[in-house]
């Protein structure tokens, strides 16, 4: 074969080697990155963050919190009702912006589209009897509401039946910061209660596939309870009597 037959014979099949790989290359480089998975809508509190929840409301003959403890992923409440009117069949058990330590107080939820917690409701008077008809409403309170209330809820009913005992309550929310934050509860027909009042023990938990709450970088100044407190004590101690003195950062405590 003639030499430049050869060459021109040889130059296609080269180049289009040459442009197969170049195309290669150029697809390699726009494949973009794998995409993250969505964060979810929903927030949720951990039972650290439970058990910081420390205001029932100023009421003297009030519904109470008589013990709290943290149990498995979550934490049980004992909550003594009063008696069996609807007035004291009722507790908002909460960080508020209102009193206490307003630990949650001031964080920011404004990527969150709800609130939700799971109940159990693990007995009533500690019977735990299936054929006990008492219900309790339980469910997530988040304040303010967003459309002019100072709060909002949507409390599911609980039973001691076991197809009942247990259920997720989903509060929708539309606030950018917490003002109110924690449980709900309610004997749903007070007049079935005892005239003299009784204890009602329920198990609330981080709800499946919420987003637990993030803590502030910064703990609030007097609103982190004792330990917070002997932390800035130590570092107050530790300062010279000629350096100024600033209190820790507030995370925007209402």
């Amino acid at each position: 074969m003639p030499k430049n037959q050869l060459v021109l014979t040889v130059l296609p099949i080269f180049l289009s080697v040459a442009g197969c790989g170049q195309s290669e290359r150029r697809q390699a480089v726009v494949v973009g990155p794998v995409a993250s998975v969505p964060t979810s809508t929903a927030v949720t509190l951990s039972a650290e963050q439970l058990m910081a929840l420390d205001w029932n409301g100023r009421e003297v003959e009030r519904s109470m919190i008589l013990d709290k403890r943290i149990v498995g992923t979550g934490v049980e409440l004992d909550i003594r009702f009063p008696g069996n009117s609807p007035g004291l069949c009722s507790i908002d058990h909460t960080s508020s912006g209102a009193a206490g330590r307003r630990v949650l107080v001031g964080l920011a939820v404004g990527k969150y589209e709800a609130f939700a917690l799971k109940f159990s409701l693990i007995s009533v008077n500690a019977h735990c009897d299936p054929n006990i008809p008492l219900e309790v409403a339980a469910g997530a309170i988040i304040g303010p509401a967003g459309d002019g209330r100072f709060t909002a809820c949507q409390p599911i009913v609980l039973g001691l039946s076991a197809d009942r005992a247990t259920g997720i309550a989903t509060t929708p929310m539309h606030t950018q910061k917490i003002r109110v934050i924690g449980v709900h509860a309610h004997v749903v027909n007070p007049r079935a209660w005892d005239a003299k009042g009784g204890i009602v023990t329920l198990r609330v938990e981080p709800a499946p596939d919420a987003e637990v709450l993030p803590w502030p970088a910064t703990v609030p100044e007097g609103a982190a309870g004792d330990k917070a407190a002997k932390i800035s004590e130590r570092q107050k101690r530790k300062k010279s009597p000629s350096t100024p003195t600033f209190g820790a950062k507030r995370v925007g405590a209402w």
